[in-house]
């Protein structure tokens, strides 16, 4: 019965000795969980700008800022419509945006953008276009679309050249949203 007893002892410690030292182990590969990357709304990181401003001034109840403050109830508005208009957002380092996110205002579709460009520059001077859109429509009002691009360049500086709105004499947009998208997630 002693035997029996150190038998049962012997085979259990050999099995806990053998789990201990692997046996039965799988082999994973080594994974840094702090390499992989996701898309980001990087908007709030940049200083925004526009050529244009509401006559409120950027803080005012309508003014630049209310396009980058993640509300959509509220809206950049100016008046009259320039198709010079651009609204530009500098970021204290660069980023490697691929998309972007436009929400329409909530009244009068003819002040709605309709054609534009993003374009990206490492120094403020010098303009690569990343997307150009034309034609383009809100199915509503306050209605969020956004657009993806191939972007494999880091830019400090993004603008957004607004050429045409819808027609009407003033201009409006609620959001303005900038995406970092990693270059394998594009």
């Amino acid at each position: 019965m002693n035997l029996l007893k150190m038998t049962r002892k012997a085979v259990g410690l050999c099995f806990a000795l053998a789990l201990i030292l692997g046996c039965g182990k799988e082999e994973y590969p080594a994974v840094d969980l702090f390499t992989w990357k996701a898309k980001v709304d990087v908007t709030a990181k940049a200083v925004l700008s526009v050529n244009v401003e509401n006559s409120g001034g950027a803080s005012g109840a309508e003014g630049s800022l209310k396009v980058v403050d993640n509300d959509i109830n509220s809206k950049f508005l100016i008046n009259p419509y320039q198709s010079s208009l651009y609204l530009q957002l500098a970021f204290p380092s660069v980023q490697q945006v691929a998309s972007y996110t436009l929400t329409s205002g909530n009244d009068a579709p003819d002040r709605d953008p309709k054609n534009w460009k993003l374009s990206g520059s490492t120094d403020g001077n010098t303009w690569v276009d990343l997307d150009t859109r034309t034609g383009e429509t809100f199915s509503g009002r306050n209605t969020t679309k956004t657009y993806n691009f191939k972007n494999k360049v880091l830019y400090k500086f993004y603008r957004l050249s607004i050429t045409a709105n819808n027609g009407g004499s003033l201009f409006q947009l609620s959001e303005w949203r900038v995406i970092e998208v990693p270059e394998e997630q594009q």
